[in-house]
């Protein structure tokens, strides 16, 4: 196989000739009657010390290095389609009451991709990357009382191969849109507050006892003057309080003194004897208030929701609460075709709702960054969430680099920092797609792993594209990923990696089965829904008879991509139709029906086995006669056009020496005969296209160009073969027409004289053997398909390319009248300028031949 894939990397190269699609406006989209839901003053954090005011609504938003007054007006939240740099402003009004008496956080709950953020023309934080929230201090010393302040926000949204997260050669995400797409707030605390409030615990099931550990810093900014003489004596107060009222604990309080700008750090611990336990099946929640008192004034107050539960992953199974546990979960990629992870809070509850009534425990937040309200609404309705940053499939040379390392470093711990306080997550993903065995990768994510652990309790995994995975330090738990893999060799690659880490360390992280063919009339039908839900079925049986961590099916609905996928099917929208239920959350999928009764133990869902399509185009076969009669006119045209066709096959150099002396030679029978050798390379074209219409491995390699346009193109002439047959034709018309005219060109550098004409001959009949290929373009998809004898048929094909080559080089060599060595030397040297100048032009913008050989070393074609 590896040679199949190195000639159809060969011949796509030329595709990367194509510019990238320009998109020559920022288009905005906004949520119609978008709202908070302040109903949940724990999620939002306001208490009766603490005030929201929402920085939500209408912004004025223009393109940097324009003028203001070309400015718009935009909601926020919102998204925009499209790169650049943008800067959004918005007004705020503060009295001298709430500047001098309180404590001014800004909190955004997320934005894409970078941004500075300024007050007043003051830049007072720099965020370097990521959706996840970031509160921002308020300088009291630039804020304007009783007036109106600036808040401007610069924002960077463009994506890059090597520095940014997610990089570009992101393999099925969902399509990235820019903007500032989550709340923006101001946070009121008092001048005397609790902050960096970090709240953890230690939950061991044998003894049925939780130990609590509250870290805070508690800060004295009090510069009023009637507050100048007030007692110094504090307490912090911890009460921890279940949401059913069956529990209510209060620990030690904890006496201190503070002096005015002055902080106390504080570390306490404490038992909590007996909790209700939270899980899945019985989502038993507590709210732990923290308070700060002096004397008997309350001075702040701070909640935070906890949940206990020890999720633990040892080497022979998984347990959860100290029993064996089974993680059977789902990917949720948050995304719409028309807002990208932009959703109102209802809608975001109807889809964790819908995960749980279909019977999951746990949710893989994969691909994008989660609304923090998810995670909140994991905990509610009992879901174990696991959380990842966005690395895909990052090539070790990339990695390795100290630049990308530290840019990775930064990021997890800002993730960290913004997701630690959600009891739900259990666990914090390093990446996907991760190639095993390297080197340089698993000290990359070991690195990684050391940061967790230091800042969380969180259990870590990374997810990896095969089993022979090598131990990496920091590690509890490895996930293996399959694409549209048979279920036995699922189980002999799972079975593989628990020989080296045992049951309870590796689970299924990804479980796609894609869908391009829509509904069948069975399962029969490679890719159609009906496979799908057997797939889903035979898998369920799978993992109920073999021992097994835990999986993730993905994904739980259908999400839009930056491209139009080739295995997932030609799509103008860009749908990755791998869910569970569609894009619109209807639950009429097979597939969705099978897991429902698989998971509530109800009557069987019948899947029709029906009949296999022929899946081969008719236009192949329609196509080849045409050509095949079109070449028996042209042959019977004429003796003279028979008498050449025979000496330019058999004879070429005494054919093109001909050429050279201006013997006699039609031009409309040599432009016809150009004219089926176009075509005839299109049907060959568009066959191999359609056949490899489904292959992963073509997709990441046109991936690593970074290029959404070609891998576009491609797409679409892979999944429509009568359209490609057209377009293909004309690229060919054109590449025979540029290699007449190079030849021509190169003609001024010898001493023959050449006429256009006869470089015209030359290169139109040096192409003639492709003729011959009629026939297998009649059959080619047919022969392929059946995979029987496909390496002799690659072979056949580039005996014919270096067939077209030599005799190419030979009528230049003949028509130009020099030495054929001069010939085939600077031929190879300019084919191999051109094709190493576009290698290196993506190669600079975006590392392609990094991710070329990744791709290659996955698919075990590179050592």
């Amino acid at each position: 196989m590896g040679i199949s894939k190195i000639y159809l990397l060969a011949l796509l190269t030329i595709l990367c000739f194509f510019p990238n699609p320009i998109i020559g406006q920022v288009i905005f989209k906004e949520l119609p009657q978008y709202e908070y839901n302040l109903s949940d003053s724990t999620f939002w954090g306001s208490t009766q010390t603490r005030k929201i005011i929402s920085l939500d609504g209408k912004w004025k938003v223009f393109t940097s290095g324009k003028k203001e007054d070309e400015s718009v007006e935009v909601n926020v939240p919102s998204v925009f389609q499209g790169n650049g740099d943008l800067t959004f402003e918005k007004y705020f009004y503060l009295s001298s009451e709430q500047i001098n008496r309180h404590r001014l956080k800004i909190s955004f709950l997320g934005l894409n991709y970078s941004a500075d953020i300024i007050v007043n023309g003051v830049i007072i934080y720099r965020q370097t990357g990521g959706e996840f929230p970031f509160n921002v201090n308020l300088p009291k010393d630039i804020l304007i009382p009783g007036k109106n302040n600036l808040l401007t926000v610069k924002l960077k949204y463009n994506l890059d191969s090597d520095n940014t997260i997610p990089a570009k050669q992101r393999f099925l995400f969902p399509h990235n849109f820019g903007g500032i797409l989550r709340d923006v707030f101001i946070v009121e605390s008092p001048v005397i507050s609790i902050n960096n409030l970090d709240i953890s615990y230690n939950f061991i099931p044998a003894n049925n006892k939780a130990k609590i550990n509250v870290f805070a810093r508690i800060e004295n900014r009090d510069f009023n003057k009637d507050s100048l003489l007030n007692a110094s004596d504090f307490s912090l107060k911890v009460r921890i309080v279940s949401l059913n009222g069956s529990d209510n604990e209060n620990a030690p309080d904890f006496n201190f003194q503070l002096d005015l700008n002055k902080d106390k750090k504080i570390n306490e611990s404490f038992d909590l004897a007996s909790p209700s336990v939270w899980s899945p099946n019985n989502p038993s929640r507590y709210l732990a208030y923290v308070e700060l008192w002096r004397g008997s004034n309350l001075i702040d107050r701070k909640v935070r929701p906890m949940a206990f539960y020890s999720l633990n992953a040892g080497k022979e199974s998984l347990t959860l609460n100290g029993n064996q546990f089974l993680l059977n979960g789902v990917t949720y990629i948050p995304s719409s075709s028309e807002y990208g992870n932009l959703a109102s809070y209802s809608q975001m509850e109807r889809d964790i709702k819908m995960i749980k009534d279909l019977g999951f425990n746990a949710v893989r937040f994969e691909k994008e960054i989660p609304h923090p309200y998810l995670l909140n609404l994991c905990e509610k309705y009992g879901l174990i969430a696991f959380v990842e940053i966005p690395i895909n499939g990052v090539p070790g040379s990339i990695s390795y680099e100290k630049k990308f390392e530290s840019s990775a470093e930064n990021y997890l711990i800002n993730f960290l920092s913004a997701y630690k306080k959600y009891p739900a997550i259990a666990a914090v993903g390093l990446g996907s797609s991760y190639l095993p065995q390297s080197e340089s990768t698993n000290t990359f994510i070991g690195n990684l792993a050391k940061i967790v652990k230091e800042k969380s309790n969180f259990l870590t995994y990374a997810s990896f594209t095969n089993s022979n995975i090598l131990p990496i330090d920091k590690i509890d738990m490895y996930g293996l990923e399959f694409f549209n893999t048979p279920i036995n060799k699922v189980d002999d690659a799972v079975k593989n990696a628990q020989k080296t880490f045992g049951v309870g360390k590796i689970f299924i992280s990804e479980l796609i089965y894609l869908v391009n063919s829509g509904n069948t009339d069975g399962y029969v039908n490679k890719f159609s829904f009906e496979a799908q839900a057997k797939y889903f079925q035979d898998f369920l049986d799978y993992t109920s008879n073999n021992p097994l961590s835990g999986y993730f099916i993905s994904s739980m609905f259908d999400y839009n991509g930056d491209f139009a996928s080739l295995c997932a099917g030609y799509s103008k929208d860009n749908v990755y139709k791998m869910g569970i239920c569609a894009e619109d959350r209807s639950t009429d999928r097979l597939g969705y029906k099978v897991i429902y009764s698989m998971f509530h133990n109800a009557d069987k869902v019948t899947i029709p086995i029906g009949n296999e399509k022929d899946r081969s185009p008719m236009i192949f076969i329609l196509l080849g006669l045409i050509l095949a009669i079109a070449l028996g006119i042209l042959v019977n045209s004429g003796r003279k056009f028979r008498e050449d066709s025979s000496r330019a096959l058999l004879r070429p150099y005494n054919f093109f020496a001909d050429v050279r002396d201006m013997r006699i030679m039609s031009g409309p029978q040599t432009t016809f005969l150009g004219l089926i050798v176009a075509v005839v390379m299109a049907l060959i074209g568009s066959n191999l296209l359609f056949y490899f219409r489904e292959s992963i491995f073509l997709e990441k390699i046109l991936l690593s160009f970074g290029s959404n346009g070609i891998i576009s193109t491609v797409s679409y002439f892979a999944w429509h073969p009568f359209q490609s047959i057209i377009w293909l034709s004309i690229i060919s018309l054109i590449l025979l027409v540029l290699i007449t005219l190079l030849v021509k060109l190169a003609s001024f550098f010898v001493r023959n004289r050449v006429f256009l004409s006869s470089a015209y001959f030359t290169v139109i009949w040096s192409f003639l053997p492709v003729v011959l290929l009629i026939p297998v373009g009649i059959v080619l998809f047919r022969l392929l398909n059946a995979d029987i004898a496909n390496i002799w048929i690659y072979i056949l094909l580039m005996s014919f390319i270096l067939w077209v080559f030599y005799r190419l080089m030979k009528g230049i060599y003949v028509i130009f009248d020099i030495n054929a060595a001069s010939v085939y030397f600077y031929s190879l040297l300019i084919l191999a300028l051109l094709l190493g100048s576009v290698l290196l032009y993506f190669q600079e913008r975006n590392s392609a031949i990094n991710y070329i050989q990744l791709t290659f070393r996955q698919f075990n074609i590179l050592g």
